[in-house]
């Protein structure tokens, strides 16, 4: 009988533990996978190195990568200061996965940079006026599940 309660126990203790969701997985921290518009370039390349950079140049650095059977194609923009605008290609392996991946990812920017406005058809959060998200389901135009996430300094 106290086996059971311990692997009852232990159950429940896993089962309450944190969960990060696919958009934490893909995002990660700050404006997106570590990285905030207005950082030095050498403070994104040291998080780019682990999302396989494809391509460097003085003006970007691109990066292949997949995370939970996501594809991800992301460019970082610099301009002789710092680190100006992020695109992110997000290709899913199906619509459903892309619809309740954009779900969650509307969910976690209200709460973060407040409720979402259209604008001409994309979805657009600004956080406190100058750095400006916006979201673009571009499958249409590919042919095949994909959301565009652009991030970039909307008061440069």
């Amino acid at each position: 009988m106290k086996k059971l309660v311990y692997i009852i126990v232990a159950i429940a203790l896993v089962s309450c533990g944190e969960q990060k969701s696919t958009v934490t997985d893909v995002i990660g921290s700050g404006h997106f996978r570590g990285n905030e518009i207005g950082d030095k370039r050498e403070k994104v390349e040291k998080h780019a190195a682990v999302d396989n950079i494809v391509n460097r140049t003085e003006a970007s650095i691109n990066c292949e990568l997949t995370v939970d059977d996501i594809e991800l194609l992301a460019r970082y923009d610099f301009d002789q200061e710092a680190l100006y605008s992020i695109q992110a290609d997000m290709f899913f392996p199906d619509t459903s996965e892309m619809n309740a991946f954009q779900g969650q990812l509307i969910k976690h920017y209200n709460a973060k940079y407040g409720e979402v406005n259209m604008d001409g058809g994309f979805l657009v959060w600004q956080e406190e006026g100058k750095v400006e998200f916006t979201l673009a389901d571009e499958s249409i135009e590919f042919g095949q599940p994909k959301l565009s996430l652009t991030i970039y300094n909307f008061d440069y």
